[in-house]
């Protein structure tokens, strides 16, 4: 499952992004996040493999521990699968809020 770091961010000021933990046991973990404009993860590490599905459109920027970042760009209904383990620090860098159904899993 992911785990919070105490890392700094290069956002200006950051927002917490809101979360709802929806589920939460030993194999499976789904939250469902949501980004106001300018509102971040926190630096966090996925130790398990999980499912994003987008329920918005907008845009993330993805910072990831080895310096190197990525843009998502958003699209209501998309799917996408990724690998642990992951460290980053998710940045809502649109002017939409946008929400995501992130699903991990053992």
């Amino acid at each position: 499952m992911s785990i919070l770091l105490d890392k700094a961010s290069t956002a200006p000021t950051p927002t917490t992004a809101e979360r709802d933990v929806k589920l939460d046991n030993n194999k499976t973990r789904i939250t469902e996040w949501r980004f106001a404009p300018g509102a971040q993860t926190g630096w966090h590490r996925h130790t398990h493999d999980y499912v994003t599905v987008q329920q918005s459109g907008g845009r993330l920027r993805l910072e990831n521990a080895d310096g190197t970042e990525k843009f998502v760009d958003y699209q209501d209904g998309r799917t996408v699968a990724y690998q642990a383990p992951i460290e980053h620090n998710a940045t809502n860098v649109s002017d939409v809020e946008i929400r995501v159904l992130e699903i991990e899993f053992e």
